[in-house]
């Protein structure tokens, strides 16, 4: 049986996936974002950024480091091509 965290990461992950394949038709571009919030948190989304350079985050994830570890640096990477 699963615990609360293991549905959790299940259920991010499929709401990632869906929002990339939602967003593979869109002129936009994507990028898949990550940072630290103030809680000390890991955090993971999707940025969708439109033509006018305007970020609109979905898909976010944060997890807690585990104990004696901190989050990396943040950082901004496109979307793999499904080509």
């Amino acid at each position: 049986m699963r615990g609360a965290g293991g549905r959790r990461a299940v259920v991010g992950a499929g709401t990632a996936i869906a929002g990339v394949l939602l967003l593979a038709g869109c002129a936009d571009r994507s990028e898949v974002v990550t940072w630290t919030d103030e809680h000390g948190r890991a955090c993971t989304g999707v940025a969708v950024v439109d033509a006018d350079g305007d970020r609109e985050i979905s898909s976010i994830d944060c997890e807690y480091p585990p104990a004696g570890r901190t989050p990396g640096p943040s950082t901004w990477k496109p979307l793999p091509n499904s080509d």
